[in-house]
Protein backbone atom coordinates (compact mmCIF):
# COMPACT_ATOMS: atom_id res chain seq x y z
CA UNK A 1 0.00 0.00 0.00
CA UNK A 2 2.97 2.28 0.91
CA UNK A 3 4.37 1.81 -2.40
CA UNK A 4 0.87 2.64 -4.30
CA UNK A 5 1.16 5.94 -2.28
CA UNK A 6 4.21 7.18 -3.57
CA UNK A 7 3.35 6.29 -7.16
CA UNK A 8 0.91 8.16 -7.17
CA UNK A 9 2.00 11.30 -5.36
CA UNK A 10 5.09 10.92 -7.81
CA UNK A 11 2.32 11.48 -10.37
CA UNK A 12 0.73 14.07 -9.05
CA UNK A 13 4.10 16.42 -8.95
CA UNK A 14 4.15 19.46 -11.47
CA UNK A 15 5.93 18.89 -14.60
CA UNK A 16 8.26 21.81 -14.21
CA UNK A 17 10.40 19.84 -11.12
CA UNK A 18 11.09 17.41 -13.16
CA UNK A 19 12.95 19.71 -16.45
CA UNK A 20 16.66 19.03 -16.37
CA UNK A 21 18.92 21.79 -19.06
CA UNK A 22 22.37 21.65 -19.05
CA UNK A 23 23.76 22.04 -14.98
CA UNK A 24 25.84 24.36 -12.83
CA UNK A 25 29.55 25.61 -14.33
CA UNK A 26 31.43 22.63 -12.09
CA UNK A 27 28.68 20.03 -12.80
CA UNK A 28 28.86 16.78 -15.78
CA UNK A 29 26.99 17.86 -18.99
CA UNK A 30 27.34 21.38 -18.21
CA UNK A 31 27.74 24.03 -21.34
CA UNK A 32 29.27 26.86 -19.22
CA UNK A 33 32.37 28.42 -21.38
CA UNK A 34 35.03 29.90 -19.32
CA UNK A 35 36.78 33.45 -20.10
CA UNK A 36 39.93 31.50 -21.19
CA UNK A 37 38.35 29.28 -23.68
CA UNK A 38 40.20 29.33 -27.22
CA UNK A 39 36.54 29.28 -28.71
CA UNK A 40 36.53 33.19 -28.53
CA UNK A 41 37.34 35.25 -31.24
CA UNK A 42 36.91 38.59 -30.23
CA UNK A 43 34.63 40.25 -27.54
CA UNK A 44 32.21 43.50 -27.41
CA UNK A 45 34.07 47.05 -28.35
CA UNK A 46 31.16 49.03 -27.32
CA UNK A 47 28.24 49.12 -24.87
CA UNK A 48 25.40 51.38 -24.17
CA UNK A 49 23.28 51.34 -21.24
CA UNK A 50 19.91 52.44 -20.09
CA UNK A 51 19.71 51.40 -16.45
CA UNK A 52 16.11 50.26 -15.02
CA UNK A 53 15.27 51.70 -11.93
CA UNK A 54 16.43 50.00 -8.29
CA UNK A 55 12.86 48.64 -7.58
CA UNK A 56 10.12 48.83 -9.96
CA UNK A 57 7.22 48.72 -7.64
CA UNK A 58 9.27 51.98 -6.12
CA UNK A 59 10.94 54.37 -8.57
CA UNK A 60 11.02 57.19 -6.35
CA UNK A 61 13.97 55.58 -5.39
CA UNK A 62 15.91 56.06 -8.51
CA UNK A 63 17.89 54.23 -10.72
CA UNK A 64 20.64 51.86 -10.61
CA UNK A 65 23.72 52.77 -11.18
CA UNK A 66 26.83 50.48 -10.04
CA UNK A 67 29.57 50.36 -12.70
CA UNK A 68 30.28 52.02 -16.06
CA UNK A 69 29.04 50.87 -19.31
CA UNK A 70 32.66 50.42 -20.47
CA UNK A 71 32.92 47.62 -17.63
CA UNK A 72 31.25 45.25 -20.28
CA UNK A 73 33.54 45.54 -23.15
CA UNK A 74 36.49 43.16 -23.29
CA UNK A 75 37.28 40.13 -21.73
CA UNK A 76 35.35 39.55 -18.39
CA UNK A 77 36.96 41.44 -15.11
CA UNK A 78 34.91 39.25 -12.40
CA UNK A 79 32.76 39.76 -9.31
CA UNK A 80 32.95 43.75 -9.12
CA UNK A 81 33.87 44.68 -12.53
CA UNK A 82 30.51 45.06 -14.29
CA UNK A 83 27.44 47.34 -14.85
CA UNK A 84 24.38 46.84 -13.69
CA UNK A 85 21.05 47.48 -15.21
CA UNK A 86 18.48 47.76 -12.68
CA UNK A 87 14.86 46.45 -12.89
CA UNK A 88 14.16 46.03 -16.79
CA UNK A 89 17.22 47.36 -18.08
CA UNK A 90 18.84 47.11 -21.00
CA UNK A 91 22.60 46.93 -22.24
CA UNK A 92 23.04 47.18 -26.34
CA UNK A 93 26.52 45.82 -27.09
CA UNK A 94 27.93 46.23 -30.62
CA UNK A 95 31.42 44.47 -32.15
CA UNK A 96 34.31 45.07 -34.30
CA UNK A 97 33.18 42.27 -36.68
CA UNK A 98 29.52 40.85 -36.90
CA UNK A 99 28.38 37.80 -35.05
CA UNK A 100 27.06 34.80 -37.88
CA UNK A 101 25.83 31.69 -37.15
CA UNK A 102 27.68 28.73 -37.72
CA UNK A 103 27.24 24.59 -35.96
CA UNK A 104 27.20 25.11 -32.12
CA UNK A 105 27.10 28.42 -30.06
CA UNK A 106 27.85 31.48 -31.82
CA UNK A 107 28.56 34.24 -29.01
CA UNK A 108 28.28 34.04 -24.56
CA UNK A 109 27.37 36.32 -22.45
CA UNK A 110 29.03 37.15 -18.57
CA UNK A 111 27.31 37.92 -15.60
CA UNK A 112 28.79 37.70 -11.73
CA UNK A 113 26.89 35.06 -10.15
CA UNK A 114 28.16 33.05 -7.41
CA UNK A 115 27.52 29.59 -5.71
CA UNK A 116 25.29 29.14 -2.35
CA UNK A 117 27.58 27.66 0.13
CA UNK A 118 25.07 25.93 1.47
CA UNK A 119 23.65 24.25 -1.47
CA UNK A 120 26.36 22.92 -4.00
CA UNK A 121 22.96 22.65 -6.97
CA UNK A 122 21.98 26.05 -6.20
CA UNK A 123 23.59 29.81 -7.32
CA UNK A 124 23.07 33.49 -6.79
CA UNK A 125 21.43 34.38 -10.28
CA UNK A 126 19.98 37.41 -11.44
CA UNK A 127 18.27 36.80 -14.88
CA UNK A 128 18.57 38.61 -18.28
CA UNK A 129 17.08 37.75 -22.12
CA UNK A 130 18.95 38.21 -24.43
CA UNK A 131 18.06 39.96 -27.91
CA UNK A 132 19.96 40.20 -31.81
CA UNK A 133 19.75 42.37 -34.52
CA UNK A 134 21.12 42.93 -37.51
CA UNK A 135 20.64 46.18 -38.20
CA UNK A 136 20.42 47.76 -34.57
CA UNK A 137 16.54 48.50 -34.94
CA UNK A 138 14.76 45.40 -35.24
CA UNK A 139 15.42 43.08 -32.00
CA UNK A 140 14.69 39.55 -31.90
CA UNK A 141 14.97 37.23 -28.53
CA UNK A 142 16.06 33.95 -27.99
CA UNK A 143 13.50 31.48 -26.67
CA UNK A 144 13.82 31.30 -22.70
CA UNK A 145 12.34 28.82 -20.17
CA UNK A 146 12.63 28.33 -16.49
CA UNK A 147 11.13 26.18 -14.69
CA UNK A 148 11.85 27.76 -11.15
CA UNK A 149 8.93 27.77 -8.93
CA UNK A 150 6.85 30.91 -9.44
CA UNK A 151 4.88 30.47 -6.39
CA UNK A 152 7.08 31.90 -3.86
CA UNK A 153 8.94 34.96 -4.41
CA UNK A 154 12.86 34.61 -3.59
CA UNK A 155 13.98 37.16 -2.10
CA UNK A 156 17.12 39.08 -1.94
CA UNK A 157 19.56 36.32 -1.42
CA UNK A 158 17.71 33.61 -2.99
CA UNK A 159 18.96 30.90 -5.37
CA UNK A 160 18.35 29.16 -8.21
CA UNK A 161 19.43 25.99 -9.76
CA UNK A 162 21.01 26.67 -13.34
CA UNK A 163 19.67 23.19 -14.54
CA UNK A 164 16.18 24.77 -14.33
CA UNK A 165 16.99 27.49 -16.97
CA UNK A 166 17.13 27.75 -20.40
CA UNK A 167 19.01 30.63 -22.75
CA UNK A 168 19.20 33.03 -19.96
CA UNK A 169 22.15 35.02 -20.21
CA UNK A 170 23.29 34.58 -16.06
CA UNK A 171 23.04 30.92 -15.63
CA UNK A 172 26.44 30.95 -14.55
CA UNK A 173 28.35 32.25 -12.42
CA UNK A 174 31.56 34.76 -12.48
CA UNK A 175 33.98 34.08 -15.46
CA UNK A 176 31.81 31.26 -17.47
CA UNK A 177 29.79 32.62 -19.93
CA UNK A 178 26.15 31.10 -21.01
CA UNK A 179 26.43 29.98 -24.82
CA UNK A 180 23.69 31.00 -27.53
CA UNK A 181 23.24 29.68 -30.94
CA UNK A 182 21.63 31.72 -33.52
CA UNK A 183 19.70 28.49 -34.61
CA UNK A 184 17.32 29.18 -31.55
CA UNK A 185 16.33 32.36 -32.61
CA UNK A 186 12.94 32.31 -34.84
CA UNK A 187 13.83 32.85 -38.68
CA UNK A 188 12.44 36.52 -39.59
CA UNK A 189 12.97 38.62 -42.94
CA UNK A 190 14.17 41.43 -40.95
CA UNK A 191 17.20 39.13 -39.08
CA UNK A 192 20.13 38.31 -41.15
CA UNK A 193 22.19 35.62 -38.54
CA UNK A 194 25.33 36.02 -40.59
CA UNK A 195 25.42 39.70 -39.88
CA UNK A 196 24.46 40.13 -36.35
CA UNK A 197 25.51 43.60 -35.48
CA UNK A 198 23.92 44.00 -31.73
CA UNK A 199 23.13 41.87 -29.11
CA UNK A 200 21.57 43.51 -26.36
CA UNK A 201 20.44 41.80 -22.54
CA UNK A 202 17.30 42.89 -21.21
CA UNK A 203 17.27 42.77 -17.10
CA UNK A 204 14.54 40.02 -16.02
CA UNK A 205 12.00 41.62 -13.51
CA UNK A 206 12.12 38.98 -10.97
CA UNK A 207 9.05 39.89 -9.52
CA UNK A 208 6.40 37.05 -9.15
CA UNK A 209 3.48 40.00 -8.25
CA UNK A 210 1.89 40.46 -12.43
CA UNK A 211 1.52 43.92 -12.06
CA UNK A 212 5.33 43.97 -12.85
CA UNK A 213 6.36 40.21 -13.16
CA UNK A 214 8.30 39.25 -16.38
CA UNK A 215 7.64 35.90 -18.62
CA UNK A 216 9.44 33.44 -20.55
CA UNK A 217 8.42 32.50 -24.11
CA UNK A 218 6.00 29.90 -22.32
CA UNK A 219 3.97 32.58 -20.57
CA UNK A 220 5.21 31.41 -17.34
CA UNK A 221 5.85 33.81 -14.75
CA UNK A 222 9.71 34.22 -13.94
CA UNK A 223 11.33 34.26 -10.49
CA UNK A 224 14.63 35.38 -9.20
CA UNK A 225 16.21 37.14 -6.18
CA UNK A 226 14.18 40.24 -5.89
CA UNK A 227 13.83 42.76 -4.95
CA UNK A 228 17.37 43.88 -4.91
CA UNK A 229 17.23 47.62 -3.95
CA UNK A 230 20.97 48.58 -4.25
CA UNK A 231 22.81 50.65 -6.78
CA UNK A 232 24.05 47.37 -7.90
CA UNK A 233 20.27 45.67 -8.67
CA UNK A 234 19.60 43.95 -11.52
CA UNK A 235 21.56 42.13 -14.18
CA UNK A 236 25.28 42.62 -13.59
CA UNK A 237 26.87 42.69 -17.45
CA UNK A 238 30.64 41.52 -17.05
CA UNK A 239 31.34 40.65 -20.93
CA UNK A 240 30.22 39.38 -24.27
CA UNK A 241 32.19 37.03 -26.32
CA UNK A 242 31.92 36.14 -29.81
CA UNK A 243 32.63 32.47 -30.99
CA UNK A 244 31.94 32.67 -34.60
CA UNK A 245 32.35 36.38 -36.65
CA UNK A 246 33.02 37.30 -40.21
CA UNK A 247 36.16 38.10 -39.88
CA UNK A 248 37.02 34.58 -38.79
CA UNK A 249 34.43 32.55 -40.75
CA UNK A 250 33.81 32.97 -44.59
CA UNK A 251 30.14 33.31 -45.42
CA UNK A 252 28.90 33.54 -48.69
CA UNK A 253 26.31 36.58 -49.96
CA UNK A 254 24.34 34.19 -51.64
CA UNK A 255 24.97 35.26 -54.93
CA UNK A 256 23.47 38.86 -54.20
CA UNK A 257 25.51 40.59 -57.42
CA UNK A 258 22.97 38.03 -60.05
CA UNK A 259 20.14 39.51 -58.18
CA UNK A 260 18.22 42.73 -59.38
CA UNK A 261 15.01 44.44 -58.51
CA UNK A 262 13.99 47.69 -60.67
CA UNK A 263 12.46 49.89 -60.60
CA UNK A 264 13.42 50.78 -57.21
CA UNK A 265 11.08 53.03 -55.51
CA UNK A 266 8.30 51.19 -57.84
CA UNK A 267 4.53 52.53 -58.12
CA UNK A 268 2.95 49.16 -59.46
CA UNK A 269 5.00 46.67 -61.16
CA UNK A 270 8.45 45.39 -60.33
CA UNK A 271 10.70 43.54 -61.88
CA UNK A 272 12.53 40.53 -60.65
CA UNK A 273 15.73 39.79 -62.42
CA UNK A 274 17.21 36.51 -61.21
CA UNK A 275 19.22 33.34 -62.79
CA UNK A 276 16.57 30.52 -62.26
CA UNK A 277 14.07 32.03 -60.31
CA UNK A 278 12.59 29.65 -57.96
CA UNK A 279 10.40 31.40 -55.52
CA UNK A 280 9.31 35.52 -54.50
CA UNK A 281 8.49 36.48 -51.15
CA UNK A 282 7.44 40.06 -50.01
CA UNK A 283 7.17 41.04 -46.48
CA UNK A 284 5.75 44.30 -44.83
CA UNK A 285 8.05 46.28 -42.50
CA UNK A 286 7.24 44.43 -39.29
CA UNK A 287 8.14 41.26 -41.24
CA UNK A 288 4.61 39.89 -41.99
CA UNK A 289 4.33 38.04 -45.09
CA UNK A 290 2.03 39.60 -47.76
CA UNK A 291 2.85 38.48 -51.14
CA UNK A 292 3.98 35.52 -52.49
CA UNK A 293 5.00 34.09 -56.19
CA UNK A 294 7.49 32.67 -58.82
CA UNK A 295 6.83 35.28 -61.67
CA UNK A 296 9.56 37.88 -62.68
CA UNK A 297 6.65 40.39 -62.71
CA UNK A 298 4.86 41.15 -59.79
CA UNK A 299 2.40 43.63 -59.36
CA UNK A 300 2.45 45.74 -55.91
CA UNK A 301 -0.85 48.06 -56.75
CA UNK A 302 -2.44 46.75 -53.81
CA UNK A 303 -0.08 47.22 -51.49
CA UNK A 304 -0.06 50.31 -49.23
CA UNK A 305 3.07 53.10 -49.82
CA UNK A 306 5.94 52.38 -47.39
CA UNK A 307 9.26 50.05 -46.72
CA UNK A 308 9.22 46.53 -48.32
CA UNK A 309 11.49 43.80 -47.98
CA UNK A 310 11.58 41.40 -51.08
CA UNK A 311 13.28 37.43 -50.61
CA UNK A 312 14.69 36.21 -53.20
CA UNK A 313 14.85 31.97 -53.97
CA UNK A 314 17.20 31.41 -57.00
CA UNK A 315 19.51 29.48 -57.92
CA UNK A 316 22.89 31.75 -56.48
CA UNK A 317 21.05 31.57 -53.39
CA UNK A 318 18.42 33.57 -51.48
CA UNK A 319 18.55 37.05 -50.96
CA UNK A 320 17.07 39.85 -49.32
CA UNK A 321 16.50 43.06 -50.52
CA UNK A 322 14.52 46.51 -50.03
CA UNK A 323 12.15 48.60 -51.73
CA UNK A 324 10.21 51.24 -51.45
CA UNK A 325 6.25 51.40 -52.57
CA UNK A 326 4.79 54.35 -53.66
Amino acid sequence: MRIRISILLLALVPVRLWAQFAPAQDKPGTTAMHADSSAFVAWATSCTVERGPMRIDKPENGLASYGEDSLALGQPGGTFDVVSLGDGGTATLTFASPICNQPGPDFAVFENGFANAQDTDTWALELGFVEVSSDGVNFFRFPSVTFVQPETQLGNGGTINPAQLHNFASKYGAFYGTPFDLDEVEDNVLLDKNKITHVRIVDVVGCIDPQYATRDSRGQIINDPWPTPFASSGFDLDAVGVIHDLEHYDVPEHGEESVSLYPNPVKERLSVKAENLQLVEVYNAVGQLVMMTNEEIIDLTALTDGMYLVRIVCEGGMVTKRIVKQ
